[in-house]
């Protein structure tokens, strides 16, 4: 028996809240770094508590997705920094009801419905995004994601009735 594994990696892209905040950030430390040394003592200890902050805020953006199919089980993971990965979904194909670009009409009867929705994109306007319907422990869920085209041929070599490939 082979196996057949796909593994997509899309980096999330940085909002303007978080570019915004960390030059900000760095700009306090930077300024109470100056005042420490040149005027004042008393603003050093501040401007350590802002650079531990815009160190924090820096590698809390940098986050990338995941997504692997293995053998009828997509796995979807979000990856912190470069270090810290968190397994956010194990979904079997079995509990799957339906893989559909994110414009497909198949999906408004789950799209009005009460599933449990999240978003695992990169935020970019041209990304093809697609969600996956399927049955979790609370109920019905729906999550996007971005796969390539090889992981959804992969998925519907296997499941056909259960993936729509957009063109």
């Amino acid at each position: 028996m082979s196996i057949f594994e796909n593994t997509v990696l899309v980096e999330k892209k940085q909002t303007l809240a978080n570019k915004i905040g960390f030059t900000v950030l760095v700009v306090l430390t930077v300024f109470c770094l100056y005042v420490s040394l040149f005027i004042s003592p008393i603003l050093f200890a501040p401007a350590i508590a802002f650079g531990v902050f815009a160190y924090l805020v820096h590698s809390n953006s940098k986050i990338e997705y995941e997504y692997t199919y293995i053998e009828g089980r997509l796995s979807i993971a979000r990856i912190k920094a470069k270090k810290k990965r968190k397994e956010l979904a194990q979904i079997e194909m079995e509990e799957v009801l339906l893989i559909a670009p994110d414009s497909s009409h198949e999906l408004d009867s789950y799209k009005n419905n009460q599933a449990v929705k999240s978003a695992c994109v990169s935020g970019e306007k041209d990304a093809k995004i697609y969600q996956v319907v399927y049955k979790g422990k609370g109920g019905l869920n729906m999550m996007a994601f971005e796969p390539d085209r090889n992981m959804l041929e992969m998925i519907q070599g296997r499941n056909p009735r259960k993936v729509i490939i957009e063109d």
